[in-house]
């Protein structure tokens, strides 16, 4: 039997620093303007690319790389990107006009093990930087929900370089195993072939990292998790609301979790849709405060033993 889901999600309250209701895009973006001063990565180029491919003595790195985009480190263990997004200042479109700089351009990463992506918008799976890695580097997989996979082909990336999931299932490359979670972002929308948005957690050597990708609460969301994992080392969650996770709702996530440690993210680039981190960091401070925590620098490593 196929179970087809499709469910909306709406909000019953709004909270400090989430936007009104859904923001929609504007078409006309001439109004917005450059920022005088953008953001600056803390590190960033060939230094950053160094440090990323030297070995550590922590089990886990992290760099942040704006957005959801991270690349993660497992000790001895493979390199891994997720949401990897680049738009030039002068995009033509409304990602040129961000509030940060990017660290690294497409051809500066260093090469990962792989590639993750957790849906189609295309600060996710990024128009501009997902075929740009492809060329730069011919080997790596992308693994991608089921129903994005002809975006991929469409930009010319073979198949066999396509590790489709569905949600809400499992698999293995070398020795790092990926679950996939159903993610409920503008909804949660499942069929036959997948769910639209899916969060992974990635499990080395029982080092384990959930990037939640863009999503919101919904029935069954906290149990899904747990039903992967008993611990949690690293969390990454948004905080940013507007058909996404509240900074509340990631607390309220971390309380659920118990991580070693939980990193907000997706804020400080999108002038349209950003929140002050420091909401985030008052609400654990006081619901939780024995939770470790991090608010990320972009380009700035994060260590866990």
């Amino acid at each position: 039997m196929v179970v087809i889901l499709r469910l909306r999600l709406k909000r019953v309250r709004t909270c400090e620093g989430e936007p009104e209701g859904h923001v929609p895009l504007r078409k006309d973006m001439a109004d917005w303007v450059v920022p005088e001063s953008r953001t600056q990565p803390v590190n960033r180029g060939a230094a950053l690319r160094t440090e990323m491919e030297s070995p550590i003595e922590s089990r886990i790195a992290a760099w942040w790389l704006t957005q959801a985009s991270w690349m993660v480190r497992f000790q001895n263990g493979p390199l891994v990107l997720i949401d990897p997004w680049w738009r030039d200042l002068f995009a033509g479109d409304r990602w040129g006009k961000l509030l940060g700089e990017f660290p690294l351009e497409p051809e500066e990463h260093p090469e990962p093990d792989l590639i993750l992506c957790t849906h189609w918008h295309d600060d996710h799976i990024c128009p501009e930087s997902i075929p740009r890695l492809a060329s730069h580097f011919p080997s790596v997989k992308f693994v991608v929900p089921n129903r994005s996979v002809d975006m991929l082909t469409g930009w010319g990336i073979s198949v066999d370089r396509i590790i489709p999931m569905m949600g809400s299932d499992s698999t293995t490359v070398g020795d790092l195993q990926i679950h996939a979670i159903p993610a409920a972002h503008e909804e949660l929308d499942i069929t036959e072939d997948g769910a639209w948005y899916l969060g992974y957690v990635l499990n080395y050597k029982d080092s384990i990292v959930l990037h939640m990708g863009d999503s919101r609460p919904y029935p069954g969301w906290h149990s899904a998790f747990q039903s992967v994992a008993n611990h949690y080392d690293l969390v990454f969650a948004c905080i940013n609301g507007n058909d996404n996770l509240r900074h509340d709702e990631a607390v309220e996530l971390a309380m659920v979790l118990q991580p070693k440690l939980i990193v907000p993210m997706h804020y400080g680039m999108d002038p349209g849709n950003t929140v002050d981190p420091q909401i985030f960091v008052d609400e654990i401070n006081r619901q939780s405060p024995g939770q470790g925590f991090v608010i990320p620098e972009v380009g700035a490593r994060i260590l866990i033993d």
